[in-house]
């Protein structure tokens, strides 16, 4: 039954990693995308596919991933799911506060030089910069680390009540 419950777990990371994608194909500018080359975008200029939800489904997204990620690999340890969806709150609360004005140049600047031209670390100072603090995205942080809690635990009951019953 555990390897039922790391799959559920991983499928649904999957799932919410391609939603994910599909907001930044279909509603953030291609210049503003890491990793993703400019043809793969459908931006236009009308409005979002996935209206205003789609300026936060990505924070929220991130977390629950995360958090359903490491639930399953950490099961085996019987890891807490409270101590691991505090983690990732704090941790993705963290990088959302770091993009505020008032920190934001500080991070930036004390990244090394070394950094550029060093794939996925390349883009450190700019994710700092470029990237702009919103509260909706904190309330989103700790929606998802709720939901992904919420989550979980179905999985697990669900999983408790498939188990044969010893007398």
């Amino acid at each position: 039954m555990q390897k039922q419950k790391w799959t559920l777990q991983v499928m649904l990371a999957a799932i919410l990693l391609m939603i994910g994608l599909l907001v930044y194909l279909f509603d953030r500018p291609a210049d503003q995308i890491y990793f993703v080359p400019d043809w793969w975008t459908f931006t236009a200029d009308t409005d979002q596919v996935f209206g205003s939800i789609g300026d936060n489904l990505p924070t929220f997204i991130h977390v629950v991933v995360f958090i359903l990620i490491s639930s399953a690999l950490l099961s085996p340890w019987r890891s807490s799911i409270v101590s691991i969806c505090f983690l990732w709150f704090g941790i993705d609360s963290l990088f959302e506060l770091a993009q505020h004005d008032a920190v934001a140049t500080l991070i930036a600047d004390m990244v090394p030089n070394w950094f550029h031209g060093v794939i996925i670390l390349e883009n450190t100072a700019n994710y700092f910069l470029a990237g702009t603090f919103d509260p909706l995205d904190l309330i989103s942080i700790a929606l998802g680390s709720f939901s992904a809690y919420l989550m979980i635990r179905c999985i697990q009951l669900k999983e408790s009540d498939n188990e044969p019953k010893t007398k």
